[in-house]
């Protein structure tokens, strides 16, 4: 009677250690820019498609910008996808490894886009001093802050001098809205958002001109030079096996994946070269280099 009792108590633990292990809970963080219920409206199949990949209970955790890098610090998330400023900020400061980049329907690479009102005059990079303009997270944001402000400073233009007023935004949508009304000259915001919002029925792209507009691969709208897309980074505390089995899921993953058509992106490509995009933030003494 010993020995079954002792069997059963074996196997009990055993089958306790077996569900503990495929009910582990792998936290994966995204940038929300348009907030919380945009994002998981957006990313939300991205999890359920992970969490089927590698075998464990997948959560995704919505984030401000400004709450990224404290979030993965602090093992509040074991993975991050966010955009390739707080990619950089994140594997310099607290050795994140980027694991994969993002690839959209536009491909792999976006830009910054600064817009202004249709007949405002606004058309080149110096039509903006002496304006009203608005941007986006100062300092932690891609394509509505840091992509513009480097694109003006190679022009000799200091967004936080040569404006009337620079101002935050809370929000992207807010920037746009913000200049279709008048109420600012210009505004800064990330490639495929006008796009994006004209399919909302909010907009339309031929309501504002593109300062400095660009014409190269990116097919969307845009003013600055191309940069990588976001990232999926692993924290440093992120177990290794885990993080190698989400990364073979994301670029396994296709566009005609749910995941793919919810989030309306392409799938993953192995990380692109953040070398550029360090060296912009150098220049503009950036975080990490503040």
């Amino acid at each position: 009677m010993k020995k079954i009792t002792t069997f059963l108590l074996t196997a009990i633990c055993l089958n306790g250690v077996i569900f503990g292990s495929a009910l582990a809970e792998v936290k994966v963080g995204v940038q929300a820019p348009r907030g919380a219920l945009k994002a998981m409206n957006k990313w939300g199949e991205l999890g359920t498609y992970l969490q089927t990949s590698i075998g464990d209970t997948v959560k995704i955790i919505p984030l401000k910008p400004n709450k990224t890098v404290d979030s993965v610090s602090s093992g509040a998330v074991d993975y991050m996808l966010a955009n390739p400023v707080l990619t950089v900020v994140m594997e310099k400061k607290i050795g994140s490894s980027p694991l994969v980049t993002l690839k959209r329907k536009s491909g792999s690479q976006f830009a910054g886009v600064i817009i202004s009102k249709k007949g405002s005059g606004i058309k080149k990079g110096a039509d903006l001093k002496g304006k009203k303009v608005m941007g986006f997270k100062f300092k932690r944001s891609a394509a509505a802050y840091v992509f513009q402000v480097k694109h003006l400073m190679d022009q000799g233009i200091d967004p936080h001098k040569d404006f009337a007023v620079f101002k935050e935004a809370k929000k992207q949508d807010d920037i746009v809205l913000a200049v279709k009304a008048g109420v600012f000259d210009a505004g800064f915001i990330k490639s495929g958002l006008l796009e994006a919002m004209e399919k909302e029925g909010k907009v339309k792209v031929s309501d504002f001109e593109i300062v400095d507009q660009q014409s190269d691969s990116l097919k969307h709208v845009h003013s600055t030079i191309l940069y990588p897309e976001w990232y999926m980074s692993a924290s440093s505390k992120a177990d290794a096996g885990t993080s190698d089995k989400l990364k073979q899921a994301l670029l396994k993953l296709t566009a005609d994946d749910k995941a793919s058509q919810s989030a309306k992106i392409v799938g993953f490509v192995e990380a692109l070269s953040l070398d550029d995009l360090d060296n912009t933030l150098k220049t503009l003494k950036l975080p990490p280099y503040e």
